[in-house]
């Protein structure tokens, strides 16, 4: 949608999905910027929404600073399935992973957006604390 400045409410990355949109309701609406379309299967997507927080290899494609200070904005990827309904925008800032979700992703102007299906399975790049 062009002429919009479209807004989310993230919020630092949490177990689940539904959770996600749970705690962040009561959040701040930020602007954001998509900088890539990750495509997941609709299973992937499914068990990832599922397992959020499990740490995945497809973090290392989010921007290296997810946050802009200057303009209050959020700079990150929308991982999402090819139908494109639904998707869930993360970024990185401070070390830290934020989440919103997207229940319609039509209202996006995705044209210009690099678009790439990627697997769920790729190796995590967080290592599980012991």
């Amino acid at each position: 949608m062009r002429g919009f400045e479209l807004r989310a409410k993230f919020y630092p990355l949490v177990p689940t999905l539904a959770q996600l949109a749970e705690e962040a309701q009561e959040g701040v609406d930020y602007p954001f910027e998509v900088r890539q379309v990750l495509q997941l299967q609709n299973k992937e997507y499914q068990q990832l929404c599922k397992a959020l927080d499990k740490g995945y290899g497809f973090e290392r494609m989010l921007p290296e600073e997810g946050y802009d200070p200057v303009y209050g904005s959020f700079i990150c990827v929308l991982v999402t399935t090819a139908a494109r309904k639904q998707g869930i925008l993360m970024a990185r800032s401070y070390n830290t992973l934020f989440g919103a979700f997207l229940p319609d992703c039509t209202l996006l102007d995705l044209e210009n957006v690099p678009c790439q299906q990627i697997p769920l399975d790729v190796p995590p790049v967080r290592e599980a604390v012991r």
